[in-house]
């Protein structure tokens, strides 16, 4: 017989549990569920949870999500800032089929693959404005990367001028919407930032609208694709609905993908022997030995650690829902419109599943160990219908960007004994005392006939000179206008 009684996480009165989590998610996800079991509550500030955790739901989300479980409620304020009724984020069933349909081309792995030339000249082009020996913030380096990368590809326009106002205006929201009564979207500063991203917005779609929806045969991207949906069915997908879409790849990026790579650039300077095995693999791929896509199939170490970097330090450690039906879990009975919290990281920390859990051991996803495979226990892309749409296009973008860094540059922690400290909300990420240095730049002269004006490597050391005279954000928009896009790089072969 189910029971009623929930047992409840450790809090404090009026905010709960809110410290705990913002010390870390997934640790404290793993406590609770090692002392309390697979289901217990939760407080939030005045919002109760009811936590779901272990490879148990885990594999009830896999199995029963789509019956059981919905995203509306949680997601429905962050669409109403965008002035959307409803997105890919919280719509179920078969409209999330239909939106899933729509975008699975430009978030795919082929998608990422065909572009792997794109993905490169974008990050060398940052990589170029690193300056040698001064300490560099990691994350807000990355950030300009990936969300360059994706909005240059995915959606056609390069969000560089709007880069710190997307941070600012992305991270307002999503706090706002985990911890409802932030007041940070009503700020000064946020009310500027969402004014420049709304001219983001509006420079995107008009890349992709009237005359300039060719693009001088420019092939149809994320944004072409929702346009047709737009078209073929405007009550399905009316216009209001459209802005939430066409940001998606800017926020996914974000913070997702670039707190990946960042957690993996941390890992892998705390462990030298596979930062070599990884650099190894950036080589290949970089110096045009053998067709890139082939070389991306042959990364295996660069593979194994970024899915040990998301073992260890998951970017999406729990997924918020409603229960939509009753049900029982664990011998508990859970009631429909039960706020809900699935803890999926859970098992990425039990030793019965991956033994000495805070070893960064890249060898757990070799065919003799396979840790991963054991059902229900791996889940950094989530579980269920909601699984992210974009892993593949991120496993690629993170794989192509790590090796590209590798490839370019030797760097160092700034402080030889740091010890990673994360920042939990909006989403978990290494914080800003997380820095690295540029000790020497690695890539190779290009031969006289391959060059282009600047090249890659002259490129470099004018991005350091300008770096020091104007500072990062004054030399990178400098050097943009001076160089031509592709900073004299040949081409990968195909």
């Amino acid at each position: 017989m189910a029971s009623s009684t929930i047992p409840f996480a450790r809090g404090l009165p009026v905010v709960g549990s809110v410290f705990d989590m913002a010390r870390d998610i997934r640790a404290f996800m793993t406590d609770s569920y090692l002392e309390l079991g697979p289901v217990y509550g939760m407080r939030l500030l005045n919002r109760r949870f009811t936590v779901l955790a272990g490879m148990e739901a885990n594999r009830f989300l896999a199995r029963e999500g789509t019956k059981h479980v919905r995203s509306f409620e949680f997601w429905s304020g962050f669409n109403a800032w965008f002035g959307a009724a409803r997105s890919t984020l919280s719509a179920d069933g078969p409209d999330h089929a239909a939106f899933r349909r729509t975008l699975r081309r430009g978030y795919s792995r082929e998608y990422a693959v065909e572009h792997i030339d794109g993905l490169v000249d974008i990050a060398r082009r940052e990589i170029a404005m690193w300056p040698l020996s001064r300490s560099m913030p990691a994350v807000p380096a990355l950030q300009r990367i990936v969300t360059d990368q994706v909005g240059t590809l995915v959606a056609g326009v390069s969000p560089r001028p709007y880069n710190d106002d997307l941070v600012r205006y992305v991270h307002g929201l999503l706090s706002a919407t985990l911890v409802p009564g932030t007041y940070m979207r009503w700020s000064p500063r946020f009310r500027r930032a969402s004014a420049q991203v709304d001219k983001l917005y509006h420079e995107v779609i008009e890349c992709h609208t009237g005359t300039m929806r060719e693009r001088h045969g420019a092939e149809p991207d994320l944004i072409d694709d929702l346009l047709d949906l737009h078209d073929a069915d405007p009550k399905f997908f009316p216009e209001a609905d459209l802005k939430i879409a066409a940001m998606g790849p800017f926020v996914a990026a974000l913070d997702t993908v670039a707190g990946t790579t960042a957690f993996m650039l941390y890992a892998l300077l705390r462990n030298p022997d596979v930062l070599a095995k990884v650099r190894e693999e950036a080589d290949a791929l970089l110096n045009g030995d053998m067709p890139a896509e082939q070389a991306l199939r042959e990364m295996d170490a660069t593979h194994r650690a970024a899915m040990e970097t998301m073992r260890m330090y998951p970017v999406t450690p729990m997924l918020i829902r409603t229960a939509a039906n009753s049900f029982e879990f664990a011998g508990h009975r859970i009631p429909a419109g039960e706020r809900l919290i699935i803890a999926t990281a859970v098992p990425h920390y039990l030793p019965e599943f991956f033994p000495e859990p805070e070893r960064f051991d890249i060898d757990r996803y070799t065919p003799e160990r396979a840790e991963h495979k054991q059902p229900y226990v791996y889940a950094p892309f989530g579980l269920g219908p909601h699984r992210c749409l974009g892993n593949g296009f991120a496993e690629v973008q993170i794989a192509v960007t790590m090796a590209t860094i590798l490839h370019e540059v030797d760097l160092d922690l700034d402080r030889a004994a740091y010890s990673l400290k994360t920042t939990q909300f909006p989403v978990p990420a290494p914080a800003e005392s997380f820095k690295v240095r540029v000790k020497g730049r690695r890539g190779a002269v290009q031969p006289l006939a391959d060059r282009k004006p600047w090249g890659a490597l002259g490129g470099a050391v004018l991005g350091g000179a300008l770096w020091g005279a104007l500072g990062a954000e004054a030399a990178r928009e400098a050097f943009r206008s001076m160089t031509p896009a592709h900073l004299g790089r040949r081409p990968l072969s195909r």
